[in-house]
């Protein structure tokens, strides 16, 4: 291989490692805002309700140890809001309801009304040990990441707590 040849090779490996590296932290990356720094709650027969992180620190919050076991296992103090409260309380549905939590790369899981009505303590938190979460780095959380308690000890519970969480979308189930 000629030195040109090397030259054309690389010269094209350093533009497409720039690409990517710019596409990821403005394209996939989620933003450290979310939306803005908003929780949208969707789904319901009326407008969204846009909530930001004031506003759900204004509401009754929860703020205690989780552990959280998945590809890597801690614990911390989360605080948030329980689900079960801004579905009954804020969005006001009672039943026959499943809550699908969206992150802002399209990541979901959804919950049913029994799950975060057995386990009021399922929250969508804005702080981990007292500070705000970062949504803008490889090790981000936030604004907003759901967390669910373990069962029982041991039980791997992170794969459901949700990164980025931007949206609550409220599904009848008829």
């Amino acid at each position: 291989m000629n030195r040109k040849t090397l030259a054309i090779i690389v010269g094209i490996n350093v533009i497409l490692v720039t690409t990517i590296v710019t596409l990821y932290f403005t394209v996939w990356l989620p933003s450290s805002s979310g939306d803005d720094g908003f929780l949208t709650i969707t789904g319901l027969p009326t407008e969204d309700i846009k909530l930001n992180i004031t506003q759900l620190e204004s509401l009754p919050n929860i703020s205690r140890e989780y552990y959280l076991q998945g590809s890597e296992t801690f614990s911390a103090n989360y605080t948030g809001v329980s689900v079960f409260y801004l579905v009954t309380q804020v969005a006001n549905y009672t039943e026959n309801i499943n809550v699908r939590v969206i992150a802002s790369d399209n990541f979901a899981y959804t919950l049913s009304f029994d799950d975060i009505n057995q386990t009021r303590d399922i929250i969508i938190a804005y702080k981990k040990n007292g500070e705000y979460m970062d949504g803008k780095s490889l090790d981000g959380e936030g604004p907003f990441r759901l967390v669910i308690p373990q069962r029982f000890p041991g039980e791997y519970n992170g794969q459901f707590c949700v990164k980025f969480v931007v949206v609550l979308e409220i599904i009848v189930v008829e």
